[in-house]
Formats: C-alpha cells, structure tokens, sequence
C-alpha cells in the first residue's frame, strides 16, 4: 500500500527557507487568530529555551513546537494546520530583520531573501515563503513581509484578523525595544539579535506530516481535530464545504466565509455554528458537531454554496441578536435582558424564532423563554442540562413549524410551578452581578407608577449590599456567608451614594437610602434596624412581585 504520508522532522527555519515550492495557507482556512497573549507564550518559550542552554550549549538542542499538516500539490505547500505558529514566527523574523538592520543591512538582507520574500530571475516575480489566506494575505505581505525602507507606508487593518497581526508585531517589536535600551550597545544588541534569529530558525523544530493527496491529508486534519489538538470547527467546515465545491462556486463561498468572519468583533464564529446547528438539528453536543454538519451535508446532498449561503444570512442575523439590534423596542429590550441573564442556551431558539415568527410573536417567545429562564436557572437553580436539551429541541421544532400557542403550552410546562418559584425566591441567594442587577431593576421596574422605564446603566446604579460584605468584627452576624447574597439584603444605589457609604451599617448607610430616587431602595429608610428577620420578610415581599413580573403565561 502506498504512502499517502510522510512525517518529517523540520526546524521553523527549514520550513520556511527549503520548502519548494513555498507554504500557503488555503483560502478555506481560518483566519489569523493569535492574540498578543498566545505570541507572550510563544516568546517566553523561546527566552526560557534560549537561556536554558546558553552560548555554544544550545547545538545540539531542539524545542517541539508541535506538528504541521501540509498538502504538496507541486504548485504550492498547502498547509492545512500550523498557520498561526508559523505565521508568528514570520512576524517575530520581521523584527529581527528590522532591528538587525541598525547595525548591518546585509545580515537583515539575508533574513529577507532566506526566510521571509525572495526574487525569482524567471519569472520575474516576488515569492513569498509563506502566503495566509485570502482574507490576511496582502496585509500579512504588506505590515510583515515587506521591508520598513524609508517609503514604507503601513497598511490599514480592515478585520479583526489584521489587528492581530498588528498586536503581536507590536508585542514583539516591544521586546526588541526594551531590550536594546536595556543593554545600551549596538554591537551587543545586534548579537542579541542573532542569537534570538539562531534559536528560531535552528532550533524550534516541528513534525511536518506531508502528503501529495489533499483529501487524505484533510483527513489527517480532521483526525488531529477529533484527538483535541485544537484545530476548529469553522475551519473544518469551511475546509469540507470548499473541497466539495464546484471549481466555479469556491469564489463566492470563500468570499461569503469572509462576511461571516467580519462578525468575529461581536461573536465568536465557533459558538454561533453550534448555535446555527442547534437551531436546525436539537441538542448536539460540541465534539462531534463537525460530524453532524458534514454527515448531514453528504446524506442530504446539500450544495455547499447554498449552505454557505444560509450560513452567512444566520450569522448576520446572529449578531443582531447578541447586540439587540432589532427594529420592535420590546424585542429590543429583551434581547438586552437576556445578554445581561447570560442566558446563552436561549440563542439558537431566539434565531429559530426570529425567522419563523412575526414581530409580535417573536417578542412573545423571547419573554416566556425569559420567564423560563429565571424561574429556572436564576432562581430555581436547577440542573442546566435539562434545560439546555429542552431548548435546543425547541429550536429545531421552531423550524420545523412549531406555532407559538404550542410553543408557550410546552414552555409553561418545563418551568416550576408558582408555589415552587415563591417558595425558590424567597429563599435564593444569587452571586452573578449582572443577574443580581436584572432582577432588582425589574423588581423596581414594577413598582413604578409613571412611564419612566429606564433604570442607569451599571456605570451609574450599582449593587449594594445592605448588610455589608465586610462588616465590622462586632457587627458580623453569625449566618455572615448564608446571608450577604440573600436577595432580600440587596438593592440597587447610585454609584456616587454607594461610594460614599462603603461599608458602613445599616444606620450609616441610611442618609443614603433616603436620598435614593430608586423605590426599593428609598423604601430601606422606612426600617430602623436591619436583621435577619426583616430580610427574610422583605424577600418574601419581593418573592410576591417576582410572580406578577415573570409569570407563566
């Protein structure tokens, strides 16, 4: 049986200069993803390495970095995974390259032509020893690749990809900047330089798995996912959708991946595909919700192109609920409630719902599911896992025609009943801030006789707590921990009120009370002293409002 591939030992160095021809990264690839913090690690590795063998010690000595899959399809190295390890190293070159040329433009000369662009006589052209994908690769070419000669003009980032290029250029180009100034010597900087380019390039080493089949190194791909190397979703996808594509439809499916990926700012693409997912097919669970789309894909025979397509019209739609970008006010304002709840599980039937329903229905779901929610999991407290299967079940019944009369009959089902839901409140402690801050702002919502609806926002009205988290050693109450997080010892207070009052008792915080335009916290300078029975009592009360607020419906 042949060899369909072959793993080979090679150094960033060799990767880099001796591949032929050189490493691109295809289009259906993600996009660079590395934060400043992931290069921080890539470099403290190097440092910790470099001083770990110091001088001549280092010779014989190699770092792991890890594996790389490549496809050589005799025009290029497709490199299917180790795009951002080798992307980094790219970037930290180029500051190598400009720093060494301080002292010597030949030595910055050869870094360029051996391991970054090179001048092919014949052609007439650039080659570029590593290209990314369609999305990164003229600014990769233009902020890494290309030399800073006096006319260097620098690109302007358009994604989020190309600010992260930026960023860990600019964390590199930090240390190279602190250290000259540390050691305050051209030539000992200059050698510092060459011994940081002598460990990169020679030392940081990989496993190179190549195959001349891109299919079965897809497949390697895939299998290296399965095993938890890291690889995601999107990309597997996105590399699926692509490999099966018509040679004339690829252009547009990679051009609609590109829309999907300009939302990465607001949502993180790995979590809206589940999402999407859920939405369609009920509860799967992350690990093989690769499988899932890909079996369904091939069984159903779907075009990759009309896949993407629905893709991209979600994704937009997708953002728009995450930041309650919505023309109804009311659905508006749940969709804020919900961000605030972290109620994250309600997301693929909001975006079931939200192409199914009509705009009064769909605010109608987004409040019973609210309902749900808080008489659930905020105050209920019960296992999420349940919940999380009901609701996604509920997504794919959505698109498979669900009305809402069935939907909110299946809804009051799954919540705790009215005695239970009192009885949870009056009892509940809650420690999420943001939940904490709902709750109360609704409590105070529904006391209020005028139309004015809007609560400040958390810069201005904060969570206070009446008995304090810190209270003076004579003051502490015996039940200290039970007791602080009792949603009858918590109110809402002006930032600048709140400041003032700090830890202080009951009676000290009271001036504060009484100066409050916040209800339920106005209400607090109606008591004299403030005990674990009054609290009890006034949870109770507030247990009462709770059912008129999230009610079954």
């Amino acid at each position: 049986m042949p060899n369909q591939y072959t793993p080979q030992k090679r150094t960033i160095g060799e990767l880099l200069s001796l591949t032929n021809p050189p490493v691109v990264v295809p289009d259906w690839q993600r996009n660079f993803s590395w934060t400043s913090s992931e290069a921080q690690t890539f470099w403290i590795d190097l440092i910790d390495f470099s001083n770990k063998y110091p001088n001549q010690n280092i010779t014989d000595q190699e770092y792991f970095l890890g594996s790389v899959v490549i496809v050589d399809n005799n025009t290029s190295h497709l490199l299917l995974d180790g795009q951002q390890r080798l992307a980094t190293a790219g970037i930290l070159l180029s500051i190598i390259r400009d720093y060494l040329a301080r002292y010597n433009r030949d030595a910055a000369t050869r870094i360029t032509t051996r391991y970054l662009t090179d001048f092919d006589d014949a052609s007439d052209q650039k080659i570029f020893k590593l290209t990314l994908n369609v999305y990164d690769r003229d600014f990769y070419r233009r902020e890494v690749l290309e030399e800073r000669t006096a006319d260097y003009v620098a690109p302007d980032p358009q994604m989020l990809s190309h600010k992260l290029i930026r960023e860990v250029r600019e964390s590199f180009d930090l240390h190279f900047r602190n250290k000259y100034q540390e050691l305050n010597n051209p030539l000992e900087a200059h050698t510092w330089a060459l011994r940081i380019l002598q460990v990169l390039v020679n030392h940081i080493s990989v496993v190179a798995v190549i195959s001349t089949d891109e299919d079965n190194a897809s497949n390697v791909f895939e299998t290296l996912n399965d095993r938890g190397i890291g690889l995601s979703t999107p990309d597997l996808l996105r590399n699926f959708l692509l490999r099966r594509a018509p040679d004339e439809e690829r252009e547009e499916i990679v051009t609609l991946w590109g829309t999907i990926f300009d939302i990465d700012e607001e949502v993180k693409i790995d979590v809206f595909l589940r999402h999407y997912w859920l939405s369609r097919a009920g509860d799967v669970k992350t690990r093989s919700l690769y499988r899932e789309v890909k079996s369904f894909i091939q069984t159903n025979n779907e075009s990759s192109l009309f896949f993407t397509r629905n893709l991209t019209d979600n994704a937009e739609v997708y953002k728009n609920l995450l930041t309650a970008q919505v023309e109804d006010e009311l659905s508006s304002k749940y969709l804020k409630d919900i961000k605030e709840l972290g109620a994250n599980l309600l997301y693929p039937s909001l975006l079931s719902a939200i192409a199914t329903y009509e705009t009064d229905e769909f605010s109608s779901v987004c409040k019973n599911l609210i309902v749900l929610f808080v008489r659930y999991s905020v105050i209920g407290r019960l296992e999420n896992s349940p919940l999380e299967t009901f609701c996604y079940n509920l997504a794919r019944d959505i698109r498979n025609g669900l009305s809402v009369a069935d939907l909110i009959i299946r809804v009051n089902e799954k919540m705790p009943t009215n005695d239970q839901f009192r009885n949870q409140f009056s009892q509940t402690s809650i420690t999420r801030r943001d939940s904490v801050r709902y709750i109360l702002r609704e409590i105070e919502l529904s006391k209020r006789r005028t139309q004015e609806l809007e609560v400040a926002p958390p810069s201005r009205v904060q969570v206070e707590h009446i008995y304090p988290q810190t209270p003076l050693a004579a003051e502490r109450l015996a039940n200290h921990n039970s007791l602080i997080n009792r949603i009858g010892n918590l109110t809402l207070l002006d930032r600048r009120l709140n400041a003032a009052i700090k830890n202080g008792n009951f009676l000290a915080k009271k001036p504060s009370y009484q100066q409050s335009e916040l209800i339920i916290t106005n209400e607090l300078a109606n008591y004299n002293e403030w005990t674990l029975a009054i609290i009890e009592a006034r949870q109770l009360e507030m247990a009462e409002t709770a059912l008129s607020i999230w009610r079954i419906d």
